[in-house]
């Protein structure tokens, strides 16, 4: 990393630095195709995760195997294998399913009204998607918690009352411990188990490791905040049986 990327990265407020590491998350886990498929290629992919990750957390920089970052395979391997552990399988589910609901498929409704809740409750909705990906679907999960940690910054920045940034970062520590901090760490097991590409094998390690070092990070806040004033209940617009994404997100751009 340069001294002018480190000085950059210092001047920005570490909530925006995390939510640009979820964002690229919920990016490198798109099919592996096209531009995608290229900036692996090119090493991008890899160069990309590292400032980003390391410049929130400079412990990860020698825990990840980053040269495996740029190994796409031969052709469209690596799309086959994305096909391969994500969206094929038997009765059971693909692999390596990305939908974290489907671990208990007998509660995944209350599970997926939990996750609804959770978007509501911060004035998001849930919508017809390109992908048409569930609530339970990891990269909304990731672009979620992207949304709460911009939201964060906005609120300090903006001068606002404490208890506004409170409100999210009190989210942020809920949301990771009860959807991304179970699922992940299953997730990273599963492509261990699976027999997955380097490339998928580092991204599911980078992740898992980074996830335990946020919630971390985000438990040492939120133990030192004031207890939250009682809020109005919410009232829930949709239902999660729609194959829908959380909106408006914005991932970070490759």
């Amino acid at each position: 990393m340069s001294s002018k990327t480190s000085a950059k990265l210092a001047e920005t407020p570490i909530a925006i630095q995390r939510g640009r590491v979820y964002g690229f998350f919920a990016a490198a886990m798109e099919y592996p195709e096209g531009e995608l498929a290229g900036l692996i290629r090119s090493g991008e992919i890899a160069r990309q995760a590292r400032q980003l990750v390391c410049g929130v957390y400079p412990e990860l920089e020698t825990e990840i195997d980053w040269k495996a970052l740029t190994d796409a395979g031969k052709d469209d391997e690596l799309s086959i294998e994305y096909t391969r552990l994500f969206d094929v399988g038997g009765s059971d589910g693909p692999p390596c399913c990305l939908n974290s609901g489907s671990a208990n498929s007998d509660a995944r409704m209350q599970y997926l009204e939990g996750l609804v809740r959770f978007y509501n409750y911060f004035g998001l909705t849930a919508g017809e998607t390109e992908a048409n990906e569930l609530p339970d679907h990891l990269t909304t999960q990731f672009e979620f918690m992207y949304y709460l940690c911009h939201q964060e910054a906005e609120c300090q920045e903006a001068g606002t009352e404490a208890g506004d940034a409170d409100d999210f970062q009190r989210a942020q520590r809920d949301f990771l411990q009860r959807y991304p901090g179970q699922w992940v760490p299953h997730l990273r097991f599963n492509l261990d188990e699976s027999f997955a590409p380097p490339f998928y094998l580092a991204l599911g390690e980078l992740m898992h490791r980074f996830i335990q070092l946020e919630q971390k990070h985000i438990e040492a806040i939120a133990s030192q905040l004031k207890e939250p004033d009682p809020h109005a209940p919410v009232v829930e617009e949709e239902t999660p049986q729609k194959k829908s994404k959380v909106i408006p997100i914005t991932q970070v751009s490759m």
